[in-house]
């Protein structure tokens, strides 16, 4: 079911600074800056790591409760089938932060799930 890992979300506090970091220590490169009212977020990529991304986000309300999960935010699986993946996975009893997925950046589907420590998990549908 799970074919790979897409990306991993780091809550970062400067985003400038966590862009050169990224790009100068490791070499990841931006693809995308987006802002949607709540959060700043940027995505890296890395000619060494296809498929997979660095998304950093920058918390732009005060008192705003995406980091409460804590720096790693989420860890995101890519799935070939979204709506066949939940349903399988409310058959296992996962409860899902929303009734239906949203849509992400390009549109595609995503949803979230608390794992058995409290982590924060996202099915990706394909791009």
């Amino acid at each position: 079911m799970i074919k790979r890992v897409e990306h991993v979300g780091l809550m970062v506090s400067d985003m400038d600074e966590s862009i050169k970091f990224y790009e100068t220590l490791l070499d990841f490169k931006v693809r995308v800056i987006s802002h949607n009212g709540d959060k700043e977020l940027t995505f890296l990529t890395h000619k060494g790591l296809p498929g997979f991304e660095i998304e950093l986000i920058r918390d732009l309300r005060q008192g705003a409760h995406y980091s409460e999960h804590g720096l790693v935010n989420h860890l995101a699986f890519i799935v070939e089938d979204t709506d066949k993946t939940i349903s399988y996975c409310k058959q296992l009893g996962i409860i899902f932060e929303t009734s239906e997925p949203k849509r992400g950046i390009n549109d595609r589907k995503t949803i979230r799930f608390g794992g058995p420590n409290g982590e924060m998990l996202q099915l990706v549908e394909e791009r």
